[in-house]
């Protein structure tokens, strides 16, 4: 195998096989980008396998001879960004593969191309373009459950094309967010992905606006420019959030600038934020306090306050949050006008147009008690 390419055509290629492998990887070779050149079409196929999700990327280059060879994926990535001039030579023969740049040449042993796993290419019946799917999953991976000791169902985002809409919705129990977009196409679609596989997908996809889906099976197929992504769809049935929507009866109504929400939420943060709360209470009609409670042992207390259209006032006790998840749901809607929802007991919607975030709330701190002096007994 023998071809030439430029260096900044070959990064990001080189940069999506490394993110599809990630940090685990059952065997060498799935370590390893294979390269598989044609010299009729003067192009260059790209393979990396990661976990549950496939890469593929035909890359034109100039081809002198066919071949296939294999190259560890970070590897090749730190030698591309080692380079400083465009022109890239990459050849393999019988027992070793070498990269050429300049005056900088990198050899290593040819590893056995036999070895490596080499996925089907699924074949879907149709393909749907579905241009706006990346804004609305990355919105809602972070109600998606994570670690080994949730439920695999949990740990899924579920993607759905219906009624002009594509919508995507994750839930783990204390978190729960939908967002929704405008489709492209109106035949109806219906993915449980594994976040994880999301995740890749976003990261491989990302400068890349256009795309297209279809299900082959138990996979799904996400098509861009010259590069096919498919990933393992989730064997469990979506959790069912209809029910959870439709019971929610806000009690309380707070209009706040998303923007400003999160500056505040950032600014009145002292000490640890691992395991810290947040309290929100309303006072008067124009003002939101914030109460930040640190996770140390021995708690930080802050607080701040932001002007706000307080259409329905929070209990003057407020309620409680989980810190961490309150900052993660305000950075979504920062920079749209937000409504803060909170039902009898405390549960908290952050909606805005077309996405919606819901908080479960958490116990309040209790305050300790003074001791109460003993009384002295009278002598008789």
């Amino acid at each position: 195998m023998r071809f030439l390419a430029n260096r900044s055509e070959l990064m990001p290629v080189v940069r999506r096989c490394s993110q599809t492998i990630g940090r685990y990887f059952e065997s060498r070779e799935r370590t390893c980008v294979l390269m598989d050149a044609d010299q009729q079409t003067n192009t260059v196929m790209f393979t990396a396998c990661g976990r549950s999700c496939t890469l593929q990327v035909r890359q034109p280059c100039r081809v002198e001879q066919s071949g296939k060879a294999m190259l560890f994926a970070s590897v090749f990535q730190r030698i591309l960004e080692s380079f400083t001039d465009e022109v890239t030579f990459i050849a393999s023969d019988d027992s070793r593969i070498e990269v050429r740049n300049a005056k900088a040449l990198f050899e290593f042993p040819l590893l056995d191309v036999s070895k490596y796993p080499v996925p089907e290419t699924p074949s879907p019946a149709m393909l749907l373009d579905c241009s706006g799917f990346a804004e609305v999953s990355a919105k809602v991976l972070f109600s998606a459950a994570q670690g080994r000791d949730t439920q695999a169902q949990l740990q899924c985002v579920h993607l759905i094309v219906h009624d002009g809409k594509v919508s995507a919705s994750s839930c783990d129990g204390f978190r729960l967010t939908v967002a929704s977009e405008d489709a492209a196409q109106d035949e109806p679609i219906d993915l449980l992905l594994p976040a994880d596989a999301m995740k890749t997908m976003l990261a491989v996809f990302r400068g890349i606006p256009h795309c297209k889906i279809g299900v082959d099976g138990d996979t799904a197929l996400f098509l861009g420019p010259n590069l096919v992504f498919t990933c393992q769809l989730s064997p469990y049935q979506a959790m069912n959030i209809t029910p959870i929507l439709e019971h929610f009866q806000p009690a309380c109504e707070v209009h706040v600038d998303g923007t400003l929400l999160c500056e505040e939420l950032q600014r009145v943060s002292a000490g640890s934020t691992a395991g810290a709360r947040a309290i929100l209470q309303t006072h008067g009609k124009g003002m939101v306090q914030i109460a930040f409670l640190s996770g140390d042992r021995q708690s930080v207390l802050s607080r701040t306050e932001f002007p706000a259209d307080v259409r329905t006032p929070l209990p003057n006790e407020g309620f409680c949050y989980s810190y961490p998840y309150l900052v993660q749901a305000a950075k979504l809607v920062s920079g749209k006008e937000t409504s803060l929802l909170a039902d009898s007991k405390g549960t908290l919607m952050l909606r805005t147009g077309n996405e919606l975030h819901v908080l479960m709330p958490t116990r309040m701190p209790q305050t300790e008690e003074k001791e109460k002096p003993k009384r002295k007994k009278k002598a008789a």
